[in-house]
């Protein structure tokens, strides 16, 4: 696809893709109408292209006109399905984004419209990087004061939320976001699950990773809570600072040990390892209970300060640890010469 040739709703100039998932294509445009750079998040089906989408007819009248249910295995669905239940995701993280207008961290919606016979969400342009690419900067190894620093803007995002009696359900390392200015953002809220609802509207519609799920988001019969989310960010931080995912819950379950941050990293301060161990407990209930419980661990343990750094829009943050006996830590978000992307 050239550059500043496709205009989508008679609006945004596409510029580039930044990047792409496994039923979305993220494209950096041009909003003529404000002169603002925005992103814009298509629904394509798997391996298809972005721009060249061709949804069954069924597929997209079945994901305007209803919720997906949940179903026993995911591999029973049909390939028209599928495609419905993605729509649908894409749907309902654009009614999430508006419910959520105005909470620091959660990107701002801008427009929805139909073309292409698909869907487009038009969001606001972060400039920065995904946890996971931090991760990949680091060799996957990131230094842990930078994961906390994460970790405690992404808990300030759910106690948001949370008070508002919805989860975020699908926290990784590909959803969390740090800005060039220090800013944390929480992305991909298409399975966002109203707590308020039934039994059935605590079902995650997609397939959850299982990398960083809990056992309830696995195993029928279980109510999803606050906590839900506490385990995921637990163990996107485990692996952003260990180099490697924790054990996954089900092998757990059957048996097998859970390793300690600390056996990874031999340096790692006693409380960022207890911190990260009570978030992975397998039972909700022996899990921190709230975002303010854990951030009052890293106000206490943490303190954090975040400056400009002249002449290239970047954020310095550094972290200094205030009761542990060892020396200071600082990093840099410096930018690459590519620009930053949205995934």
């Amino acid at each position: 696809m050239s550059q500043n040739t496709v205009l989508l709703h008679n609006r945004y100039r596409v510029r580039s893709i930044l990047g792409t998932g496994g039923f979305s294509t993220i494209y950096l445009a041009l909003d003529e109408a404000t002169g603002t750079e925005v992103s814009v998040k298509e629904f394509t089906a798997e391996h298809m292209d972005g721009l060249a989408t061709a949804l069954r007819v069924n597929a997209y009248d079945i994901a305007n006109r209803s919720e997906p249910q949940p179903v026993p295995d995911p591999s029973d669905l049909s390939g028209e399905e599928k495609l419905s239940r993605g729509l649908m995701q894409v749907r309902r993280e654009a009614q999430m984004l508006d419910l959520f207008s105005g909470v620091p961290g959660v990107p701002g919606v801008l427009d929805t419209f139909q073309e292409n016979n698909t869907f487009y969400l038009v969001k606001e342009y972060l400039e920065g990087m995904t946890c996971k690419e931090y991760m990949d900067r680091f060799r996957g190894r990131m230094p842990f004061t930078l994961a906390l620093y994460i970790m405690k803007g992404t808990l300030e995002i759910l106690q948001a939320i949370h008070s508002r009696g919805y989860i975020h359900c699908d926290i990784s390392p590909i959803n969390s976001f740090l800005c060039r200015d220090g800013g944390v953002y929480l992305i991909d809220w298409g399975n966002a699950v109203d707590l308020s609802g039934s039994m059935e509207d605590h079902v995650v519609r997609q397939a959850v990773n299982i990398r960083y799920a809990t056992p309830e988001q696995q195993i029928s019969g279980h109510t999803l809570t606050p906590a839900t989310d506490l385990y995921c960010l637990c163990a996107t931080i485990y692996d952003a600072v260990c180099g490697e995912p924790p054990r996954q819950c089900v092998e757990r379950l059957r048996g097998e040990p859970l390793v300690p941050p600390v056996i990874h990293v031999s340096d790692l301060p006693a409380f960022v390892n207890d911190l990260l161990l009570s978030g992975l407990e397998l039972d909700p209930a022996k899990r921190p209970q709230s975002s303010a419980e854990l951030l009052e661990i890293i106000n206490r343990e943490v303190a954090f300060s975040v400056s400009p750094v002249s002449g290239t829009g970047n954020a310095s943050v550094s972290a200094r640890l205030l009761n542990e006996k060892r020396s200071p830590f600082g990093f840099l978000t410096s930018r690459r010469s590519r620009r930053p992307t949205l995934l």
